[in-house]
């Protein structure tokens, strides 16, 4: 007797908890939005870029749709860290365009991102800003040694593109460590670029063309200016990412809008360039 009341309990309370998660997953593909499910309209690509790149991105959507028409291309822009955070919270864009290379490899190597499929595309470059004016007068790495310059700041090492960037330039300079005392770590290249803008920093090391978030309301027009790559060198810059989610449901046209790209890519090269309207370039 003792053995049935407790198989019947147990039969019981497996009854009640496969009832209460089919409850829920009833629940959940009710409100799950559109771009976590993997069952959406085949005709609709879903794209997440860095807001930097959303003219370059704007453009390859054109052509894609110019040769299909019948087709749809939903552009989501944001800063890097926040598409790759949304991303790990189970976004699932079927390509996700990024600048540089540290937020992308780390979706890669985490298994979200196909490196495989990896489209480079543009380039970067790591450049010199300052304040209106630049009152410390800084043109080069070396002049971040200046006493007038109290701080200079960089986007987070290992976390962002320019930050990486940034760091390796500066300990290939051998100037890494010597500088920590001036050094200001911003968390993303919108915050060092509002720190340049308002002039709280002498200097700050960006990419060129800049990552920006709604950048013509936040940064006065005129107030950030560029006084070269970091890089004189010819060397090729960093480039442009592209990738397909993994999870992706619409696989084969996410790859055909990445085929239209590089084709696209090798007829035209996208030089560095600067941030229209609100960027003045200087020299020394």
């Amino acid at each position: 007797m003792v053995f049935r009341q407790s198989t019947t309990l147990a039969m019981l309370r497996a009854a009640a908890i496969a009832l209460a998660l089919l409850t829920l997953y009833g629940c959940a593909e009710e409100t799950i939005p559109s771009y976590k499910r993997l069952d959406r309209d085949p005709n609709i690509l879903i794209v997440y870029c860095a807001c930097g790149l959303l003219p370059l991105v704007e453009t390859a959507r054109d052509n894609f749709l110019a040769a299909n028409p019948e087709k749809s291309v939903e552009i989501t822009a944001d800063e890097p860290r926040t598409i790759a955070a949304r991303v790990r919270d189970g976004d699932v864009p079927d390509i996700v365009f990024l600048p540089g290379d540290a937020e992308i490899s780390e979706l890669e190597r985490d298994r979200f991102l196909d490196r495989s499929s990896r489209q480079m595309m543009g380039e970067l470059r790591l450049v010199i800003a300052v304040p209106r004016g630049n009152p410390a007068k800084v043109y080069s790495l070396t002049d971040l040694q200046k006493e007038a310059v109290r701080t200079f700041s960089i986007s987070t090492p290992g976390i962002t593109s320019p930050g990486t960037e940034a760091k390796q330039e500066l300990e290939r300079a051998k100037l890494w460590v010597p500088l920590q005392n001036t050094l200001a770590v911003r968390e993303t290249p919108l915050q060092v670029l509002e720190n340049i803008a308002n002039g709280t920093v002498e200097a700050a090391l960006i990419f060129d063309p800049c990552l920006r978030l709604d950048i013509d309301n936040d940064i006065p027009a005129g107030s950030v200016e560029l006084v070269g790559p970091v890089d004189r060198s010819p060397k090729r810059g960093i480039s442009n990412c592209a990738v397909l989610h993994k999870r992706s449901p619409n696989q084969l046209l996410a790859r055909r809008f990445l085929n239209a790209l590089a084709e696209q890519t090798a007829r035209e090269v996208t030089p560095p360039g600067v941030l229209e309207g609100n960027v003045d370039t200087i020299e020394e």
